[in-house]
């Protein structure tokens, strides 16, 4: 059977992302195992629509699923496609780029595990779990929820973060900012992280899709380490290139150190992976343009590599770092 992929995205100033990410994501499976890429996307915008026509691996669903939202309907969305009868699923955010076959990558980890991946700043259990109200008996390390492949055997574990995101105290949390959020209710992927550790689920095995071997986490300069991205000039680029933190089509004009921000956003692997594919569709968003001098001259003097054009960068960050710890 094909693989049962599936996304979803709500916010209109993000469409592009989400179309850029299922075309990557076709691409990249053409002639692999095949995936069937359900996408729901409330009231999509007209170039959603469109180019999901064109597309006979997606199904693209517009009904708002209720009681849930953005960044909470990770849960939901993974049981109604093993309810649907799928045997396995996965759960791909939308500002992804894909630039190899996803389904190899998990032939890597036991069939029936559960598989997240691993977060880009390397936050170990022993530093999280006192952030939680009630700690875990079995703390964990940070999962990122941007990937989860789920099957059969994680339903209670899916019905159970499910509930924990309709708890009256998250519900209330997800009315703030995200900067003045609780740590322990800042995200779905936050709830995750403590059931992994809870007294139920902590016997759930599960592992972590690798940072620079199975995906470059671009936050600003970081997750993206030096040495992957020169290693990554004679392997490939890793299959995966996630988008995380401040995403480029939101504005920085009225942050401090917007200069950074903007050269960041320039030589990111995650925009400049996106612009090889709106290239070949023709798109042409704004936020993939250059918007400071030096990020210019660096895309010039690399080509545009999503790995290379930004790895003085990352070095500074790496330096910096290490100086700093």
């Amino acid at each position: 059977m094909p693989l049962r992929i599936c996304s979803y995205e709500d916010r209109p100033e993000a469409m592009d992302s989400l179309i850029l990410m299922g075309e990557s994501l076709c691409r990249a499976e053409k002639g692999a195992r095949g995936i069937s890429l359900h996408l729901t996307v409330p009231e999509a915008l007209t170039a959603v629509r469109e180019w999901a026509e064109r597309r006979p691996e997606v199904v693209l669903s517009t009904t708002r699923p209720e009681g849930v939202s953005g960044w909470d309907v990770k849960a939901r969305l993974l049981l109604q496609e093993l309810n649907d009868g799928h045997r396995e699923a996965l759960w791909l955010d939308a500002d992804m780029i894909v630039t190899r076959p996803v389904s190899p990558l998990l032939k890597e980890f036991p069939p029936d595990w559960l598989i997240v991946a691993e977060e880009w700043d390397g936050v170990q259990a022993a530093d999280v779990a006192h952030f939680w109200q009630t700690p875990p008996p079995h703390p964990v390390a940070p999962v990122n929820s941007c990937f989860v492949r789920v099957t059969e055997t994680h339903r209670v574990l899916l019905d159970r973060w499910l509930q924990a995101t309709r708890d009256p105290d998250y519900r209330a949390a997800q009315s703030l900012p995200f900067e003045r959020r609780p740590w322990r209710l800042a995200s779905d992927q936050v709830l995750l992280t403590a059931l992994l550790g809870s007294e139920q689920f902590f016997r759930t095995p599960f592992d972590r899709i690798r940072m620079g071997r199975h995906i470059a986490q671009c936050a600003g300069s970081s997750g993206y380490a030096p040495g992957d991205r020169l290693v990554d000039l004679f392997r490939g680029l890793p299959p995966l290139i996630h988008c995380i933190g401040r995403k480029p089509w939101v504005s920085t004009q009225d942050l401090n150190g917007r200069f950074m921000l903007d050269l960041a956003t320039d030589v990111s692997p995650y925009v400049l992976a996106a612009r090889k594919v709106a290239k070949d569709l023709d798109m042409t968003p704004a936020w993939l343009e250059a918007r400071t001098v030096p990020g210019t001259v660096l895309r010039g003097l690399t080509f545009g590599h999503p790995g290379l054009a930004g790895l003085p960068l990352a070095v500074l960050h790496a330096l910096h770092t290490r100086s700093s710890g």
